[in-house]
């Protein structure tokens, strides 16, 4: 039973706190520690749409590490999606905890906040239930989310009670049973954590399931996050997938059902792809959404580079939260709208299929035909595409986009891109060339520079990554060479070759992580050093260095991202 948190609380209640941009009733509560272990008051905040159609669904959203349910609620852009799709928002507050943590950090890896029936997680579904004693919900739709350590409190939340939610997503948050080390502490990019292997965080979640429902998951996350950086979002699909996936369909590669562009997104979409993994039966088990984001927000108070929630055009900038790029509101509720308990099984969305290259490379005046695109539904077989290329304009150089759309007969839309690029020939080319030499070698020749707190890092001239110690004499680190006197830590995109979709086929995977991990994964080996197994590019000579390392073709591994 919830108890008010003072009398004055209470007479705001009763006269409706209104938030003057919102057409609903905003209260706050606190309800009272339980019984179990680990259990304790709780602070929370319930927005309340008008003329809200019941019995509603019910959003809870998490706040991260240094935040509270104010941020949220402000921030987010949550409210306004209240308004438009008719749910009730619940904001919960992490208000007192145990243990040796960062301010207001949710508990996901201390065991008594990670099993069903004690701490956090159970105080949460325990805040859920007050709810539903004042409010119409539909027990069917009860629907979790977070951000950081709010995002992987969702995680748990799902896992320990997926009797209870009908379906989570985790922003920029981690997978089920890991720990405090996944995290990436250091403030500079990129970022540097340790993860559990997918066999034993799917081994944690089996471990812990007491209901047999297939709990959905989306996992929304930047690939430049430098706090929480890839694989944890792989890590949770992946999971995922091999604990609720069937036999036929337990892998990203054989569980993939479409792929599109994120929508909605604000001012810029930031290169994001939307995909979706599911059973033979048409069911959704994971969503991702990917996206290159921005390293810094508008706010100069940040300093977990990367590490955000997208609110936007109804969000704020703040520290941990930015305006532009896909609108998590929209596309979390979207998944959320889709996956009643016990719903009907959707028939899936439409697959488009980009012809020819992509990108396609035109040199200046060039002749532009578009190879066009060919979409299929698994209902409807073959659909119409819309094809829009109206922005390639060959007189003058600069990178162009067409756009593609389908829709089937349930009224799923999703869309593709394709990326043209109009180049001069007589302008500057990449040489790609290579140069391998330590941080503190780089730096001497002027292909690196210092940086970072008191110039103790290395950072690539270019594209400013962080590449190392600057001190550091005994590492191997490659640098690549765009045009003459410019140097990348990763392989400029004119340079690289195979490994991509390029119309069709399996799409690249990329994997990012320490070289002992790449070797216990088979994509390095050590011999003096490491080295991609197949490439043969060199990774380092520290078990403890990081690199992205993609699979160019069966079998063969280079270093960087995928093309």
């Amino acid at each position: 039973m919830s108890i008010r948190v003072t009398l004055a609380i209470i007479a705001m209640a009763v006269l409706a706190i209104t938030n003057p941009s919102h057409a609903g009733t905003l209260t706050s509560d606190t309800l009272a520690a339980g019984s179990q272990s680990g259990s304790r008051d709780r602070q929370y905040q319930v927005y309340v749409p008008d003329n809200l159609t019941t019995p509603a669904p019910m959003v809870m959203a998490l706040h991260g590490c240094s935040q509270t349910q104010a941020n949220v609620m402000n921030e987010w852009g949550l409210q306004a999606a209240a308004d438009q799709y008719g749910f009730i928002l619940v904001t919960p507050f992490i208000t007192s905890y145990d243990g040796l943590r960062n301010q207001n950090c949710w508990g996901f890896w201390f065991d008594q906040h990670r099993h069903e029936g004690a701490g956090e997680p159970q105080d949460l579904v325990r805040i859920g239930q007050a709810i539903e004693s004042q409010y119409s919900v539909d027990v069917d739709r009860r629907y979790i989310t977070g951000l950081s350590s709010g995002g992987a409190m969702a995680e748990v939340a799902a896992i320990t009670h997926n009797e209870y939610w009908a379906a989570a997503a985790s922003a920029s948050g981690l997978p089920y049973g890991e720990d405090a080390g996944s995290v990436s502490l250091s403030g500079q990019c990129p970022g540097s954590a340790t993860f559990h292997s997918v066999s034993r965080v799917a081994s944690d979640i089996e471990q812990e399931l007491n209901d047999s429902y297939p709990i959905p998951m989306m996992v929304l996350q930047s690939e430049n996050d430098c706090t929480v950086v890839q694989p944890a979002g792989r890590n949770i699909r992946d999971a995922h997938l091999r604990v609720f996936g069937d036999s036929s369909h337990d892998t990203p590669i054989t569980a993939r059902q479409s792929e599109s562009d994120c929508s909605p997104a604000y001012q810029n979409d930031y290169q994001c792809v939307h995909t979706v993994y599911g059973n033979g039966d048409g069911r959704s088990v994971v969503e991702t959404v990917f996206f290159d984001g921005p390293i810094n927000t508008a706010n100069s108070t940040d300093t977990n580079h990367g590490h955000f929630w997208v609110g936007g055009v109804n969000g704020s900038e703040g520290p941990w939260a930015v305006r532009a790029g896909p609108s998590y509101p929209d596309i979390i509720w979207d998944f959320f709208n889709r996956h009643s308990r016990t719903g009907s099984v959707s028939n899936g969305q439409p697959t488009i299929t980009v012809l020819g290259d992509n990108p396609l490379d035109l040199t200046l005046d060039q002749s532009f035909s578009d190879p066009g695109a060919t979409a299929t539904d698994p209902e409807d077989g073959n659909l119409s595409v819309n094809a829009d290329c109206s922005s390639v304009d060959t007189s003058q150089a600069g990178d162009y986009t067409c756009q593609y759309t389908a829709t089937d007969s349930d009224s799923n839309t999703v869309a593709r891109t394709r990326t043209v690029r109009v180049t001069d020939p007589s302008a500057p080319t990449a040489s790609c060339a290579t140069e391998i030499a330590s941080p503190s070698a780089h730096v001497t020749a002027g292909r690196a520079e210092k940086g970072g707190s008191f110039n103790l890092r290395a950072l690539s001239l270019s594209d400013r990554q962080d590449i190392g110690a600057s001190y550091d004499t005994w590492s191997s680190v490659t640098l690549h060479e765009g045009e003459p006197g410019t140097w990348y830590a990763a392989e400029p995109e004119a340079c690289r070759t195979g490994g991509g979709n390029n119309g069709g086929g399996q799409p690249c995977e990329e994997w990012y992580g320490s070289n002992l991990q790449h070797q216990n994964a088979n994509r390095a080996y050590y011999q003096m050093g490491y080295f991609t197994v197949g490439g043969d590019d060199a990774l380092g000579a520290i078990s403890g260095g990081y690199n992205w390392v993609y699979e160019a073709a069966p079998g063969e591994y280079r270093v960087g991202q995928c093309p």
